[in-house]
């Protein structure tokens, strides 16, 4: 008979589960539990050790953990982490965009070893778009731009009514990445072609952020 703390932990926690791999999902500047096993029946824990994996699996860095006879000491982790042992997860929290990666759980029972792995996915949600206007005799250019958005996502125009894509193009796409908080910039410029027909209607979007609606070729 399974214990109701066993059924709580798995409803409480929204991850994916593959064959393989554990997915979670964190937003920059929050909170997410990383489970490092689902099987909470399972008595008599030695330790448990949550690492991320170094290039070509070398060199793996110590995240935090939790040992039965000893006081483990995480040195970058200390004051974003917590283990819970009972639980079998960790907490990590201020999430950054370098949190993003895999992490190994490496469990020791009396009786047994287990290793899990976890993907832990960061996002970040970008500011609304912002569109400039300017118009001469024969086009407008229009111009989108969001930022503080993790990962980078490309602009996506939506014009109304729909046009041919002959008669808009796309004249510029960039973006930039702040070297301290690693959150992307993103920019796109279109030029209309105003002779194609009626005043048009555009907004943009970026990673679900919507702009306003502008109008042009209003001659």
């Amino acid at each position: 008979m399974v214990s109701n703390r066993c059924v709580l932990f798995l409803e409480s926690l929204p991850f994916l589960q593959s064959k393989d791999v554990t997915m979670v999902i964190g937003e920059v500047g929050g909170a997410v539990t990383i489970p490092c096993t689902s099987d909470l029946c399972e008595n008599h824990l030695v330790f448990m050790y949550v690492q991320r994996p170094g290039s070509n699996g070398n060199n793996p860095r110590f995240i935090n953990g939790y040992h039965t006879n000893k006081r483990l000491y995480p040195k970058e982790y200390t004051n974003r982490t917590h283990v819970d042992p009972r639980q079998r997860t960790m907490k990590l929290w201020s999430i950054l965009p370098s949190d993003e990666g895999l992490y190994e759980c490496h469990i020791q029972y009396q009786t047994k070893k287990k290793q899990e792995n976890i993907q832990l996915n960061v996002t970040a949600n970008y500011s609304i778009p912002i569109v400039t206007v300017a118009c001469d005799n024969v086009s407008c250019l229009v111009t989108c731009s969001s930022d503080s958005g993790y990962p980078r996502r490309d602009i996506e125009w939506s014009p109304n009514p729909p046009l041919n894509q002959s008669h808009w193009r796309v004249v510029n796409s960039s973006d930039v990445t702040d070297p301290v908080s690693m959150l992307f910039s993103v920019f796109s410029s279109i030029s209309v072609n105003c002779s194609s027909g009626p005043r048009l209607n555009l907004s943009c979007a970026v990673g679900g952020a919507l702009s306003q609606e502008h109008t042009v070729c209003e001659y």
